[in-house]
């Protein structure tokens, strides 16, 4: 079945649930006497999540045919490469959203690519020396963990070149001449549009858009990712994908007026701050920290980050503070409100507001309101510049 006809059918069922929902909360009904009309609603808002529940799994095909397609490039990368080279796969029956499948084939053919050329030792001899096996291996692994998908391209060559990663960075002005970032800040360098390490342009590599192309790719999927690598060892790209795109377990956080959402998965923690757990750091733009069992943790304002929001700031102590655990440290968000726990149905901002900052979409709510999808991870990004 062609994805555009799924999609159409997760439209129609996300309809279905709000139409549903708008129905059985709709003021009207509330000062009525009507009989069995509780275990009526609740026996259709049962139905209509099974419904999404089907819907949702009609979308779902196994990762192993986009493992498959990329088994096939090895042949042309061992002839491209001269190398020997083994892939693994493993967790092939692994359900991915078929969305997800259409488009994730370019951005891991460009993982392994690198894998091959970068990451695998150049010669047979260097990984004999070394006291590996003559033959090269890139795993292809996926599994479920949570509501994600974890999907890792690892290779057991070279690791990454952090000295002329570094030296690379620090010539596009990415890092101060001075400055010794840690592996993971120069992990990251390696998706900035255009940057290469290769001292030529090869059919394989070089040209600086393969893992750009991957980075923007997991930035529309929802998606985050993750490097590690270890010298003489090799290294593992892993993929964290959304298991649906459709629909989203959130909780539902009121700030004044605005409602926003965010995914279960993300928060790491809600705390009510006390007076004393508020450090102000004013040489640094008036900075907040709140102190959470000893450890000092940004706080992001979304009051700062969005239009129309109010002017005066509430003291942390007065509100209610939602921890997120983000690839550059955990940050601590202030709202006036945590509301509910929701499954709702999600759809992306397009046009003029795609330019929405840190946001993946927008969240259509049983109610009729719409709630701004907190994106974690850009949140974190932009607030710390």
């Amino acid at each position: 079945m062609s994805s555009d006809k799924i999609g159409r059918l997760m439209d129609l069922v996300g309809e279905l649930s709000l139409s549903v929902s708008e129905t059985i909360n709709s003021p009207e009904l509330a000062d009525l006497d009507l009989m069995g009309f509780e275990a009526a609603a609740h026996r259709l808002s049962m139905i209509v999540r099974e419904v999404q529940d089907a819907a949702t799994e009609l979308r779902l095909v196994p990762v192993g045919e986009v493992f498959r397609r990329l088994k096939r490039m090895i042949r042309e990368l061992e002839r491209e490469t001269g190398k020997k080279i083994e892939l693994v796969i493993k967790g092939d029956e692994t359900a991915i959203d078929k969305l997800v499948a259409d488009r994730l084939y370019d951005p891991l053919l460009h993982v392994v690519r690198n894998a091959a050329d970068h990451g695998l030792e150049a010669t047979t001899a260097d990984r004999v020396a070394v006291g590996k096996s003559e033959s090269g291996k890139i795993t292809l692994a996926a599994a479920q963990v949570g509501s994600e998908v974890r999907i890792q391209v690892i290779d057991d060559g070279r690791g990454l070149n952090r000295d002329r990663i570094l030296k690379k960075a620090r010539e596009r002005g990415l890092f101060g001449p001075e400055e010794e970032p840690e592996n993971s800040a120069v992990w990251k360098v390696i998706f900035e549009p255009g940057f290469s390490t290769a001292e030529a342009v090869t059919t394989l590599s070089g040209r600086g858009v393969g893992m750009d192309v991957l980075n923007q790719t997991m930035k529309d999927l929802r998606g985050r990712i993750a490097v590690d690598s270890n010298p003489g060892e090799g290294t593992a790209v892993s993929l964290h994908i959304p298991v649906s795109l459709a629909f989203l377990d959130s909780i539902l956080l009121r700030l004044g007026e605005k409602l926003f959402t965010v995914p279960v998965d993300d928060i790491q923690e809600i705390v009510k701050p006390g007076g004393s757990d508020t450090v102000s750091i004013s040489a640094d733009h008036d900075t907040e920290m709140l102190k959470l069992r000893g450890v000092f943790v940004p706080v992001c304002r979304l009051e700062r980050f969005y239009r129309g929001m109010r002017q005066e700031l509430k003291p942390l102590s007065q509100m209610v503070a939602i921890i997120f655990n983000t690839a550059n440290g955990a940050i601590a968000v202030p709202v006036d409100e945590v509301l509910d726990r929701q499954q709702v149905v999600m759809k992306p901002l397009t046009g003029a507001l795609s330019s929405v900052r840190a946001s993946w979409g927008c969240a259509l709510l049983p109610s009729g309101e719409v709630a701004i999808v907190l994106d974690c991870e850009r949140l974190a990004l932009e607030s710390a510049r």
